[in-house]
């Protein structure tokens, strides 16, 4: 069966991708592993996003909101030619002609959960806030810095990766080195 297809929604003038779920490990201990592949522009692009134990919902409809969020809690990875291909396809869509990157590529996210409970992600849809704060102080955003929305639905296997903000495109770019 072929792999299916990575579904591009630029609609509303953000660069969404909707990914199928390929493979995806929940430990007992809260852990998870997430990766989603398909086609891409015609090839085959691949990324795998790895969630660490311990996040917690947020109740933002609560009188008195305390905000839950996990330093590095998830980590997006690009590697081999699946990796490529899905960094190709980003930049492309963000009107950059970079095709070279050093992979594999690790970035890691401080993840704010908006929707869902991450100790049930394998039974409900989980959705998050990822802020990519490298680089960054408390008084200054970094070059590398921005946040974008990962909505992770096993039951369904599709990840959703959203851009937040055109604005955040030039730290999505350096976010992703370039091999020399």
């Amino acid at each position: 069966m072929p792999p299916a297809e990575i579904v591009v929604d630029t609609s509303d003038g953000f660069v969404d991708f909707r990914i199928p779920v390929i493979h995806s490990r929940v430990s007992e201990g809260g852990e998870a592993l997430v990766t989603g592949a398909g086609i891409l522009f015609g090839e085959v692009a691949e990324i795998s996003f790895s969630l660490r134990a311990g996040m917690l919902p947020n109740d933002f409809d609560a009188e008195n909101v305390t905000l839950n969020a996990l330093h590095d809690g998830i980590r997006m990875s690009l590697a081999g030619t699946g990796g490529k291909s899905f960094a190709s396809a980003l930049t492309r869509l963000y009107g950059s002609p970079r095709t070279s990157f050093l992979l594999p590529l690790w970035v890691c996210f401080t993840a704010v959960t908006l929707a869902g409970d991450p100790a049930r992600i394998d039974t409900e849809i989980v959705k998050f806030k990822l802020f990519h704060e490298k680089g960054s102080t408390d008084e200054e955003e970094g070059p590398q810095y921005f946040e974008m929305f990962l909505n992770i639905d096993l039951p369904l296997c599709f990840v959703e990766l959203n851009e937040k903000d055109t604005e955040f495109r030039a730290g999505v770019l350096n976010a992703l080195p370039a091999q020399n």
